[in-house]
């Protein structure tokens, strides 16, 4: 009977099917730094086939507190496949189809647990949000639309306008009293996704107007959208030229507009409005209740005053104004129609006022003195969830509802910058720390929190991106038709054995001829040749003619000739 082509391990129970392991010294300094488990294990739980494993240290720990892994390297003694211990995790080789929970065999009661595939990879709830940024980054406009586009504007292509209803029609925006479309587009240099704010019927002033844009292209902030660049064109066919403001985009937001003053908004409905905007006649103890329905959480309005308020105070400390600070300008991270809703906000629009202008230190204490007015005007809405509880005449029923719903800190942040004061002493962002407190520490701690989240998820695709490479790097080694002027290269030397180091990895088949198709043998193999194991593999030729017995240090070093001589050809031989 024919031996098999590179058979893999089995084991002696006929009752568990193959596993593969992997030494966890096998990883040098590219080794996965998410391999530990710890706690008392009893069984084993579902095997995974799309992981790797190692040995892990009886110190090594998990804290489900925060639903955070916190993975320890292993400093355990080398073993190769045919040394497994009881100490080892196992990983079964089981397909899609096959999905079965393995039951610990009889001469291994002891094994440890295997762990699910969301402590290796990243969480479902993550992966989906990266791809639908990455879908909206990636999206283009119908042909329709399209069609009605420029193909190039100034250094950018790839024209999107991010309003559906607006459809190339321009609309006079509020804020800056101009007729205004906003796109999506690509850099032509660079590939960055861009927001472009085109702006029509105005002419942007001469004097001085560099050292304006330059003044604010240097503003980096977590919650400001950085202005790229401004320019003038003539690309959309306009009898005037355009200025369009360049700005990094957010996929994925919403304006705080959207987010929390929407039609459907049911403090508004009723006898529960408190502001009878109708005028009708209503009882005494209409909107006089107790308490608001509708209301937002206390804690969310916090967030937003201490992310509005730090941004306010970097543009002030560098003698800059806001000038934008409407609902319709402050982007809010996710969709809360989809159940997606977070915190993060960013204003957006920044600069183009003082821009329009010429003029960055005109009137410059007014606009900040305006800027803190709003900002208190803006706290008043999201407290009321409505927006005409900041106007005047509802003012005094709007302070009710924040005195009734709401801590007295929100209520006196809310007054000091709304109202105007009878002395004449200039109000400050600062003056608003007392009044936020402690709050300011929760934030701290839930950006911490968040970090680690996104730091620990991203170390589970750690080693995905080396893997990758190193395929990409053996592929352009193997089977190349010529190189050199030596049709027979890629079949001579360190390449064979390469191409028959490939066949292990991806084209074993078992005894009865069935093809081995395991995931974690695969990765396993990749990074024990990475780290230049010194364990020993048999490799078999396809005409099972050739028998070679080599280590995967001896195949590593074999790699990197090949390979060092295919880049030195690509630099020297064509001169």
């Amino acid at each position: 009977m024919t031996p098999p082509r590179n058979p893999p391990v089995y084991y002696n129970n006929s009752s568990y099917s193959q596993p593969s392991m992997m030494a966890n010294n096998m990883l040098g300094t590219s080794r996965l730094a998410h391999l530990g488990v710890s706690g008392p294990f009893s069984s084993l739980g579902t095997v995974s086939n799309h992981v790797d494993a190692a040995a892990v240290e009886n110190n090594t720990r998990i804290s489900p507190d925060n639903n955070m892994d916190f993975y320890a390297y292993s400093q355990g003694a080398p073993y190769s496949m045919q040394q497994l211990t009881d100490e080892d995790l196992l990983i079964g080789g089981a397909t899609e189809r096959d999905e079965k929970e393995r039951t610990v065999p009889p001469d291994m009661s002891s094994v440890r647990q295997a762990r699910p595939d969301f402590a290796y990879f990243m969480t479902n709830e993550l992966r989906a949000e990266l791809l639908r940024r990455n879908q909206m980054l990636t999206a283009c406009a119908n042909l329709d639309v399209a069609g009605a586009m420029p193909e190039r504007v100034g250094d950018y292509y790839n024209l999107m306008p991010l309003d559906s209803s607006q459809a190339n029609v321009p609309h006079k925006s509020r804020t800056f009293r101009y007729q205004t479309i906003s796109y999506k587009a690509t850099h032509i240099r660079t590939n960055t996704v861009c927001y472009l704010k085109r702006m029509m019927g105005c002419k942007l002033p001469t004097i001085r107007s560099y050292e304006v844009i330059e003044g604010w292209k240097k503003i980096i902030h977590a919650n400001v959208v950085q202005l790229r660049e401004v320019f003038l064109t003539k690309d959309f066919d306009d009898d005037q030229p355009s200025i369009v403001f360049v700005y990094d985009f957010i996929p994925c937001s919403e304006t705080l507009q959207k987010r929390h003053f929407s039609a459907n908004n049911g403090l508004l409905k009723g006898w529960a409005n408190p502001y009878n905007i109708s005028g009708e006649d209503r009882p005494f103890s209409a909107g006089k209740g107790s308490s608001q329905t509708g209301l937002l959480p206390e804690a969310l309005i916090w967030e937003y005053v201490v992310q509005i308020s730090s941004l306010i105070r970097t543009l002030h400390a560098m003698s800059l104004s806001c000038r934008c600070l409407h609902l319709s300008r402050i982007l809010v991270d996710g969709d809360s129609k989809a159940g997606r809703a977070k915190s993060r906000v960013w204003l957006s629009g920044v600069g183009i006022a003082d821009i329009l202008e010429g003029t960055i230190n005109g009137n410059v204490i007014q606009h900040m003195q305006t800027d803190l007015q709003e900002f208190g005007r803006l706290i008043l809405m999201l407290a009321c969830n409505s927006i005409v509880g900041a106007q005047k005449e509802h003012l005094q029923t709007s302070l009710d509802i924040v005195q009734r719903s709401y801590s007295h800190d929100l209520k006196n942040l809310i007054v000091h910058f709304l109202l105007t004061s009878n002395t004449l002493k200039l109000k400050n962002i600062n003056e608003c720390m007392p009044m936020i407190g402690a709050r300011f520490y929760a934030h701290i701690d839930n950006l911490h929190v968040r970090g680690d989240i996104l730091e620990n998820e991203l170390a589970k695709e750690l080693d995905c991106g080396r893997l990758f490479r190193l395929i990409c790097k053996l592929n352009t080694l193997l089977e190349r038709p010529e190189h050199s002027m030596n049709q027979a290269w890629s079949e001579t030397g360190d390449r064979y054995i390469l191409k028959l180091f490939r066949d292990f990895i991806f084209h074993s088949i078992g005894f009865e001829g069935e093809p081995i198709v395991d995931m974690a043998h695969v990765v396993q193999c990749l990074n024990k040749f990475d780290a230049g194991s010194h364990d020993k593999i048999c490799l078999t030729s396809r005409d099972e003619q050739n028998v070679i017995i080599v280590s995967y240090s001896e195949l590593h070093q074999a790699f990197e000739r090949a390979f060092t001589e295919l880049i030195n050809y690509g630099s020297t031989g064509s001169s």
